[in-house]
């Protein structure tokens, strides 16, 4: 048929046509988007998920050695632990980390039954070790190791098949130290006194630190603790309104309930305390090359030599010696004496030391490594400043003053320790966590006793103590604890160490079970917590342990080496 110029109804029919197709495609394109969004959405969030498998792969093999290496390294003394021995530590070599690799991968869940991830491979090499040492052993190490870790995961349900394969590179780094015993807040060796009665943790205790027993606690209303808290012992005693009973609980409500803001370990392992003070009284006479100290007692004749004094096998004569700061080693001091730290004029270190009628005052200048010495009328100039160490073979009858800001010092004695007014910082770290001044007490036999009087003799009220205080074959105790009248608290900044654990006062209780102070002290402990990242008194103890400074650190970095697509 021909068409003509001019008839509309073929034009119509025309139009029809082409609006019919029109209308029609755009039905189907109507139609079919929805389905081409839906398709694109479900594919992206299948990929989602399948980079989450990966994701999951991964972090198991990485927590994993994470977790292995806090567990090993902790397990060992640091002078063990070597560059050789880190090296081999997370290697294919080391069955032992394989096996805890698979057997952790193995047992842990897929994402999903159609979201699944394998390992493909990945190393662990130690990048670098540095070892510091002191006191001729390794005293502290950190590590870097790095790492490659590539990981397969599939959507496998999925038209067409979603793969991706993912690899992370990234770090491991860690710092490990010999724990010293100045990191407690309070360690005994038994929670009870010397005549082996108990000691309870009541409302006047707090402590900010870690606190540990080798034996069992003993807890009376509400005692905070604001670190962790670790006994030997699976059970503790609970006071009980008086009637006292023993669980395998943290508490006994709803009369008896500790804070404890980390946690209470029971059935913790035992840390041994140390019966001798050989280093210390090593680094006293003389400086020894890396501080590598003999393990075994010096004879008298050997501290004698030390001393400058004729040869022979008794005891040297009571005095005060400087020849040790000349040696590069500290003060040594045979019999009884008492010292007093300060200050003088220009800020530097004065240590008055008395024994009987002779009266040392020692200024150290610290900046230029000198030390004075007068004694009466006469001053003698030492070019060196002593290390630290004060040893008295003997008994410290009183200690006293301030520690001036550049001070570090550990006094320690034969016998007994006691401690007679003020023992504080110049510059305390709970205003400067920087601060330098530190002070460890060692009472190597005997007790450390506070004792604290004002300058009429009576009793001091509120005594602030700045200092570590160990006695690892005694006490840490209140001088006629049970008599003295109630003078308020003991404010200690530090940390105590015992064999057993002393009391500073008594306490009733009224008629609703509320404590009452009737002699002595209560106490109020504040943790220093430069202690935590191992600072610590000069040649102060330790305890044999390694400890990882939180868990080892981990940097890492994502590379999506492929993503496949496969349509089947």
């Amino acid at each position: 048929m021909r068409i003509k110029k001019g008839e509309k109804g073929d034009i119509s029919l025309i139009t029809a046509i082409t609006f019919a197709i029109f209308i029609t495609a755009l039905i189907a394109l109507v139609v079919n988007f929805p389905i081409e969004q839906s398709f694109f959405t479900r594919r992206s969030q299948a990929r989602d998920q399948v980079l989450y498998a990966t994701q999951v792969g991964i972090k198991t093999v990485l927590t994993t050695a994470r977790y292995y290496l806090k567990d090993q390294l902790t397990r060992r003394k640091l002078t063990d632990i070597d560059e050789n021995f880190l090296s081999s530590l997370l290697s294919k070599n080391n069955t032992n980390f394989i096996n805890t690799i698979n057997y952790i991968y193995t047992n842990t869940s897929q994402v999903d039954p159609n979201t699944v991830y394998s390992i493909l491979d990945y190393s662990f090499s130690l990048a670098n070790y540095t070892a510091i040492t002191r006191g001729g052993t390794t005293d502290e190490v950190s590590y870097t190791y790095v790492y490659t870790i590539t990981c397969l995961g599939q959507k496998v349900n999925f038209n067409p098949t979603i793969t991706l394969q993912v690899t992370v590179t990234g770090k491991i780094e860690g710092v490990l130290r010999k724990e010293n015993f100045a990191r407690f807040a309070l360690f005994t060796d038994r929670h009870l006194m010397s005549d082996g009665s108990r000691v309870w943790f009541t409302d006047r205790t707090k402590f900010y630190g870690p606190v540990h027993t080798n034996g069992q606690f003993a807890f009376a209303y509400t005692p905070q603790f604001f670190d962790e808290v670790s006994s030997v012992a699976t059970t503790a005693y609970f006071y009980n309104g008086g009637n006292p009973r023993q669980l395998a609980a943290d508490s006994n409500p709803p009369r008896d309930i500790p804070y404890f803001a980390k946690g209470f370990t029971r059935g913790a392992p035992a840390i041994n305390l140390p019966t001798v003070a050989y280093t210390q009284l090593y680094a006293a006479l003389s400086y020894f090359p890396n501080d590598n100290f003999p393990t075994y007692s010096p004879t008298y004749s050997v501290i004698r030599n030390y001393l400058g004094l004729p040869p022979g096998n008794t005891a040297p004569p009571n005095g005060i010696y400087t020849i040790t700061i000349a040696n590069g080693g500290g003060i040594y001091i045979q019999g009884d004496t008492s010292i007093e730290f300060g200050k003088d004029s220009l800020g530097r270190s004065v240590y008055t030391i008395t024994q009987g009628s002779s009266t040392y005052v020692f200024t150290v200048d610290v900046k230029n490594n000198k030390t004075y010495v007068k004694i009466g009328n006469q001053i003698i100039e030492i070019n060196k400043a002593p290390n630290g160490v004060i040893y008295v073979n003997g008994n410290v009858t009183s200690i006293k003053g301030m520690v001036q800001k550049d001070q570090r010092i550990t006094v320690v004695a034969k016998s007994n320790i006691t401690i007679t007014n003020h023992l504080t910082y110049e510059d305390d770290p709970r205003n400067n966590p920087d601060a330098v001044n530190v002070l460890g007490l060692l009472a190597e036999t005997g007790n450390i006793i506070i004792d604290p009087k004002d300058s009429s003799g009576n009793v001091l009220r509120d005594p602030n103590i700045h200092a570590v205080l160990m006695a690892p074959n005694g006490v840490v105790q209140v001088a006629n604890y049970s008599t003295r009248p109630p003078a308020g608290d003991v404010h200690l900044l530090g940390g105590i160490i015992s064999k057993n654990y002393g009391a500073f006062g008594t306490f009733s209780t009224d008629r609703n079970g509320n404590p009452i102070p009737t002699s002595g002290y209560g106490r109020d402990f504040w943790y220093d917590y430069r202690m935590r990242s191992g600072y610590a008194p000069p040649y102060f103890p330790t305890t044999g342990r390694t400890i990882q400074e939180g868990n080892p650190q981990t940097q890492r970095w994502i590379f999506i080496d492929s993503w496949r697509e496969i349509w089947k």
